[in-house]
């Protein structure tokens, strides 16, 4: 039985695509992870993959989740992100402004869909409402 293929997430070009959206060159983002910038390098061209201190560290900086960096597809086309030999050919939704919200914003955000996830459909019909209540009378 061989090793498991450590380029299963390609999670190197996600990274990298999350970086240039956020407009940070490898030396910048190694500052900002107190790592030197072959060590982004390695891991955007999945030479090595990130620990988990440096994937928290990663999410963190590039304003993404866990979730958005792990998945398999991108939530917003649907469709499987793959590699391009073009330097700037990526995923639409990676060309995102990032976001102004606060880190504490953003985690109470992320718990909230994950409370939401497990509901069932009638009491997403009624979370519906209410937030579109709430938005309409601020």
């Amino acid at each position: 039985m061989g090793l498991p293929n450590k380029n299963i997430f390609k999670i190197g070009y996600k990274i990298k695509a999350f970086r240039k959206a956020n407009k940070l060159t490898q030396e910048e983002l190694a500052d900002k992870m107190n790592c030197n910038f072959k060590t982004i390098g390695n891991i955007e061209n999945d030479r090595t993959m990130p620990d988990l201190k440096q994937v928290i560290n990663l999410c963190d900086i590039l304003n993404v989740s866990m979730d958005e960096l792990f998945a398999e597809t991108l939530s917003k086309t649907k469709k499987p992100i793959e590699p391009s030999e073009k330097e700037d050919d990526y995923p639409k939704l990676v060309n995102r402004n990032v976001s102004s919200l606060s880190a504490n914003q953003l985690l109470r955000i992320e718990a909230l869909l994950i409370k939401i996830r497990d509901m069932s459909e009638k009491e997403l019909n009624i979370m519906e409402v209410v937030a579109d209540s709430l938005i309409k009378n601020r």
